[in-house]
């Protein structure tokens, strides 16, 4: 009978033991997860100066990273080329890449952030030597045949997609410089370049050191660029609540009107 007293008056401080290491380990394991989530690696495109440049920093680059510190959460970025950053977000494998637009593929695989960082125009350029016909009434629109050199894996307007329903033949480039240099070197008709209105329509054109063989021809639309979350994740949707609130406050707090400051003047 003092046995079993003795045992019955132990039982609350064994269950009170289990309890506190119980809540410490709860405790342990949400601090891992916190901490697990302060640092986030996602993928950058190489090639879209100068939102993006080849060697990490971008306008675009500054204002992700910039969104996500707001947060608390520190940002790795890995550049890459489009084609493989757009191919990892859409299989899960990297919860985020840009500079991304909206494209039907991407239903139920990807959420892109709330507001764009910027706009992208879709130019037509064309050999100087070799004008291209010029559409009426401001629309996009080629002769059947005209083979034209886009960037691989790129976003492009409804405009650009329905040319080639009408027998328009587009070949794929690594990147839109390469492209304006096989326009120069007239394996290309015509040429499709992102381009925006913070910089000269032609500064492709020289960069790729084609300015004196190549030109705008007409406009194809344009496209807002933003940073695209996976669905599939585990961190897609978290990041993309992050992003969105962090955006949401450097726009107010006037750290995004900075950014913009320091790259375009």
């Amino acid at each position: 009978m003092h046995k079993k007293k003795t045992h019955f008056r132990m039982w609350p401080h064994v269950a009170s033991s289990f309890l506190i290491c119980t809540l410490q380990l709860l405790v342990a394991s949400t601090c891992i997860a916190q901490e697990a989530h302060e640092t986030l690696t996602i993928m950058v495109e190489d090639a879209a100066a100068p939102w993006s440049k080849s060697d990490g920093t971008g306008y675009a680059n500054d204002v992700v990273v910039a969104a996500f510190k707001e947060m608390g959460v520190e940002v790795r970025l890995r550049v890459v080329p489009y084609s493989r950053c757009k191919y990892m977000v859409l299989n899960g494998q990297v919860a985020a890449c840009f500079n991304m637009s909206w494209q039907s593929e991407f239903e139920g695989k990807i959420k892109l952030a709330a507001q764009p960082i910027f706009k992208v125009h879709n130019d037509i350029f064309e050999h100087i030597n070799a004008p291209l016909p010029k559409p009426s009434d401001a629309k996009c629109d080629l002769p059947p045949g005209t083979v034209v050199g886009i960037t691989r894996d790129y976003e492009y307007s409804a405009q650009v997609t329905a040319l080639q329903t009408s027998g328009v033949v587009f070949k794929n480039s690594l990147s839109d410089l390469t492209s304006l240099q096989k326009l120069a070197a007239r394996r290309f008709q015509a040429v499709l370049v992102m381009s925006n209105d913070l910089e000269p329509r032609n500064q492709k054109a020289k960069q790729s050191g084609t300015d004196d063989a190549v030109r705008f021809a007409f406009n194809c639309g344009v496209e807002n660029s933003t940073i695209g979350f996976s669905l599939a994740h585990p961190d897609g949707l978290w990041a993309l609540e992050m992003y969105d609130e962090g955006y949401r406050r450097i726009e107010a707090n006037g750290a995004l009107k900075d950014i913009h400051m320091r790259w375009f003047p």
